[in-house]
């Protein structure tokens, strides 16, 4: 792998990742040819670790998340499921932990609070990327390079802050990454819409097939069910967290999508072609400008 000179001024010099998951194993690897960029990993899965200890560029692996929580280094960059995520935030608060943190959840509600509530160098960030498969084995350093990166900054953090963002903006422009800047709140009420919700949809709509057909359905579905509900297919043991700390959002939207369903219904039962083509023609628009 081809290494590249960092710039003089780094804003990290040594940074630890803990979860090698999807998208914290991406992260590890999208670092690891800057050279002289200290590298330390954590993860609860023995395999995982086991796969790690053969990377030359980790300085330090472990299992251990206490250890982790002790490491002398710049930033901790928390990767792991978002109830994890929040009790390695309590680990590295009850450690006193001095340096940077930031976490990767898809949900920033808990992670924020806890974050808050221990005095941590805190700022949340959220890389916009994913397949429908996990673990450290699918994660690419492409997934990572050039996508859309949210840094989600918190005022009651105090001025502090403002530092730790701009080295977070810094180190993922390094990665060519596209980055914006939102409240944990605006971030949470927009990925309700765009991703957590679209998460429950696709699975509601393959466990209607289920429920409605049953598996000889399978044989006959095309593209388009496959591709509707594709995201339907990822591990459950992470949306189920994100979409319970993001609960007083998705449900306000889950209403609404009820509304649009319904009056699909409506339509349907009165046969009304021309409002049919009309709904559909304004939704058909709207999702072009994608």
């Amino acid at each position: 792998m081809p290494k590249f000179k960092l710039p003089p001024k780094l804003p990290f010099r040594s940074i630890g990742v803990a979860g090698l998951g999807l998208i914290g194993g991406s992260l590890a690897k999208a670092f690891t040819p800057f050279d002289g960029l200290e590298l330390n990993v954590f993860d609860h899965d023995p395999a995982t670790i086991r796969q790690a200890k053969k990377i030359r560029r980790f300085k330090r692996v472990t299992g251990d998340p206490d250890e982790f929580a002790q490491w002398p280094i710049d930033l901790a960059y928390l990767c792991l499921p978002v109830a994890h995520n929040v009790a390695m935030i309590r680990r590295l608060g009850r450690h006193k932990f001095p340096n940077a943190v930031t976490e990767s959840g898809s949900s920033k509600t808990s992670a924020n609070e806890a974050a808050l509530e221990e005095g941590l160098y805190f700022c949340g960030s959220h890389p916009i990327a994913g397949k429908e498969v996990a673990g450290f084995e699918h994660s690419t350093a492409d997934l990572i390079r050039g996508c859309l990166f949210i840094i989600t900054p918190d005022q009651r953090f105090g001025p502090r802050q403002k530092t730790l963002l701009t080295k977070l903006k810094a180190l993922h422009e390094m990665l060519e990454c596209r980055v914006r800047v939102m409240s944990p709140d605006e971030h949470d009420r927009l990925y309700a819409l765009v991703s957590h919700l679209p998460y429950l949809t696709a699975s509601a709509l393959a466990g209607t097939a289920l429920r409605e057909g049953g598996p000889e359905v399978l044989p006959w579905v095309g593209t388009g069910f496959k591709d509707t509900t594709r995201v339907g297919a990822s591990p459950p043991a992470k949306w189920v967290e994100v979409v319970i700390d993001n609960a007083q959002n998705l449900t306000k939207d889950i209403e609404a999508l009820m509304k649009v369903l319904g009056q699909m219904r409506e339509i349907l039962i009165n046969r009304d072609y021309d409002g049919m083509m009309r709904l559909l023609e304004e939704i058909s628009a709207f999702r072009r400008l994608i």
